[in-house]
């Protein structure tokens, strides 16, 4: 089901994606044989058969105009690549900029989602980056917080554990479980609660909400400097 899902995702319908699927495992077939492996109708597996060939995912034999052939995986990757290539430089040329207005607090939910922004910030991140969660957390955002470091943004992690990402300041502190806040830029902040599964932050371009948890940061790192807990450049 997750293959078929993921297919979904790139435009093809659930039966068409069933089909691909079928004739990848099973080699060049009927639209008969295909509906019996698949337990879908004829009507259903030829109507699919037919779009898919469309859409590029299958062709009819040479050799046999009644069986369907699974395009090559390597090749429907690359089709697939290339159309979201196309896609993606035409939103980036059409898509309207977002009018400056008050800056709101906006609630991200969901697990993914929540991490996606904070890997979203990290990437479009400038400057400088605070982060204050607990290594499982800092494990999962590993590779864009070492993009940061590579970039030359300044990189402080306050967390209970040093992931030993060379080039970030590492600052011990006891970030409860699931507990996350990230600040990029001094511009953009992001706080809340990520676990498996499940999460719910808080996310703000609003100034004055920004400058509350940047001064809390760094009064939390001032408190950890007397403390001598601090390590890494």
């Amino acid at each position: 089901m997750e293959l078929i899902q993921a297919l979904k995702k790139f435009g093809f319908t659930q039966q068409e994606s069933l089909m691909y699927v079928t004739l990848s495992r099973h080699g060049g077939m009927t639209g008969y044989e295909a509906a019996k492996v698949a337990g879908i109708s004829r009507s259903n597996a030829y109507a699919a058969l037919s779009s898919l060939v469309e859409k590029g995912g299958a062709v009819v034999s040479s050799e046999d105009a009644s069986k369907y052939v699974a395009t090559p995986k390597e090749e429907l990757l690359l089709n697939l690549k290339r159309s979201c290539a196309r896609t993606i430089e035409f939103l980036e040329m059409n898509l309207p900029e977002q009018e400056e207005g008050a800056a709101p607090y906006l609630t991200v939910s969901g697990y993914e989602n929540t991490l996606d922004k904070m890997r979203n910030m990290m990437l479009l991140a400038e400057l400088r980056i605070y982060i204050s969660m607990h290594s499982t957390n800092v494990a999962l955002l590993r590779n864009e917080i070492a993009g940061c470091v590579e970039r030359g943004l300044k990189v402080v992690i306050l967390s209970n554990e040093d992931p030993g990402i060379r080039g970030a300041q590492y600052m011990k502190n006891n970030a409860g479980t699931g507990n996350v806040k990230l600040i990029a830029d001094t511009s953009e902040v992001i706080v809340g609660l990520v676990e498996v599964n499940k999460g719910q932050c808080l996310y703000s371009k609003n100034k004055h909400l920004v400058y509350l948890m940047r001064e809390a940061l760094l009064n939390e790192i001032e408190l950890i400097r007397l403390r001598g807990g601090i390590t890494g450049d």
